[in-house]
């Protein structure tokens, strides 16, 4: 079971302004009533694009505003990180978004070109065509400084470079923008796409570079994780009147490759839906889609709120599911009914293991993997195992983590583990480690306790050794 909380569209727009500690503080709240709900914490955290709201084209202090924009998005991840994963940042998935492009960077390495291009009106939309259309002047602009162009780019890379510094390995190991996190202790491995290709202060449509989706095929091969799952910032889909959406191809190579579930944000709603291509054998992929965390009320959708999503993905029943949060016009974070999940705060979609994956360890592997964890003192790793273990094997399972608790000194942990006790060897050992911490009158009852499990004699026994106990000095 691996659970994901799943952010976008951390952009602040006014109307009114979100600020971190409210964010924070609704989030953490509502955590509490995940347990309450049945929804697992998450293991990771997935941020999936438009970082900062970026500045105008033609504002001077552009660079100013979006790095005190990144330095405030930063100080939410980080605090994020501590509420749920331990303040471990490898466990932080960051892409991209079209808001985290350098609007007047862009607009500075353009100049006007005349005459106008016949096919502006396909051109002006083409990532590398070199041409752009500006509605405002109703003009066409040519990019005449590359290099300028590129550094649309750079305020962003600067931020993601320095939230993962001094990580080993590093996320960013495989190439420029792109993410690589092989968390095989989860089952998962993930990649975080840059779908703004081609953006710019006069284009936002969406599109991944065909040699990024290569490199991540490539990159897949080197995790034995059976679920590979894609992250990236734009929707798939828009009416007439839209062009900010990704062609839904690049999803059909994504599945050809072996991903089996994709989360976006984007559109400032949240959604989920299963995309299939028919290949020799059938496949498909989930796409989740993220409202937005905190923008103001102008710029969200009729009747959305500031939202997130904690999607939790069941290999064993090949399910995802996908439980939307709102927050309330008084800033309170729950669960949200939607009209498109059938009047339900939640949807189940069926999650289909791609043949280009590793198949999932069986419970032996696993149950042997974990009993190597526990010789070489790797507990903690032996622990994250046996949770993946079901309970058809509930002795064995018990046994890694009675070892692995007792490994990394958790007596009350253990405890609880072990009470009441299942089998005869778990009473004894119950005892041992209560009167092991002098707690003989709790080693009295869970003897007691344990009548089902225990023989007359060894009963007999144990209670004569608490009783020696007692009388020691």
């Amino acid at each position: 079971m691996l659970s994901l909380l799943h952010i976008s569209d951390l952009h602040r727009t006014s109307g009114p302004r979100v600020r971190n500690a409210e964010l924070l503080a609704a989030i953490a709240s509502d955590s509490q009533r995940w347990t309450l709900e049945g929804i697992r914490r998450p293991d990771l955290i997935v941020v999936s694009g438009d970082i900062v709201q970026g500045a105008g084209a033609d504002d001077p202090d552009s660079d100013e505003i979006i790095s005190g924009q990144y330095a405030e998005a930063n100080d939410f991840l980080l605090g994020l990180a501590a509420e749920f994963v331990d303040a471990d940042r490898s466990r932080v998935v960051l892409v991209p978004g079209n808001h985290d492009v350098g609007w007047k960077r862009s607009r500075d390495s353009m100049m006007p070109v005349t005459p106008c291009p016949p096919d502006i009106a396909q051109s002006a939309i083409q990532p590398d065509s070199g041409v752009r259309w500006d509605w405002s002047v109703q003009r066409a602009f040519r990019i005449h400084d590359t290099d300028k162009y590129e550094s649309r780019f750079e305020q962003f890379r600067r931020f993601q470079s320095t939230f993962y510094s001094g990580l080993d390995p590093s996320p960013l190991a495989i190439g420029q923008d792109l993410i690589f996190c092989n968390y095989e202790d989860l089952g998962v491995v993930i990649v975080g796409f840059p779908s703004w290709h081609g953006n710019d202060c006069f284009c936002d449509v969406g599109e991944i570079e065909m040699a990024k989706l290569a490199a991540a095929r490539e990159a897949l091969k080197d995790s034995k994780a059976p679920i590979a799952m894609a992250v990236w910032h734009h929707s798939l889909r828009g009416g007439p009147r839209f062009r900010d959406y990704m062609d839904e191809r690049a999803i059909h190579r994504m599945i050809d490759f072996g991903f089996s579930l994709g989360l976006h944000g984007h559109q400032h709603f949240p959604g989920a839906s299963p995309y299939e291509i028919h290949l020799p054998n059938k496949t498909s992929m989930v796409v989740v889609s993220a409202g937005s965390l905190a923008v103001g009320d102008a710029d969200l959708p009729m009747g959305e709120r500031r939202e997130f999503n904690i999607v939790v993905v069941d290999p064993k029943s090949e399910t995802v599911s996908v439980h939307v949060r709102g927050m309330s016009k008084e800033g309170v974070f729950s669960g949200a009914h939607r009209d498109d999940f059938g009047g339900n705060t939640y949807i189940d979609l069926p999650l289909q293991p791609s043949p280009a994956r590793p198949a999932p360890p069986s419970t032996a592997e696993r149950l042997d993997r974990a009993m190597t964890f526990i010789k070489v003192g790797e507990f903690e790793n032996a622990l994250d195992l046996a949770a993946t273990i079901d309970h058809s094997h509930e002795r064995q399972r018990r046994q890694i983590e009675a070892e692995a608790l007792a490994g990394l000194g958790l007596t009350d942990q253990l405890v609880d583990l072990l009470s009441p006790p299942q089998a005869e060897d778990e009473a004894v050992r119950l005892v041992s480690v209560l009167m092991e911490n002098d707690r003989l009158d709790d080693a009295e009852k869970a003897i007691g306790e344990s009548a089902q499990v225990l023989s007359e004699g060894l009963t007999q026994d144990l209670t004569e050794l608490v009783q020696a106990k007692r009388m020691m000095p």
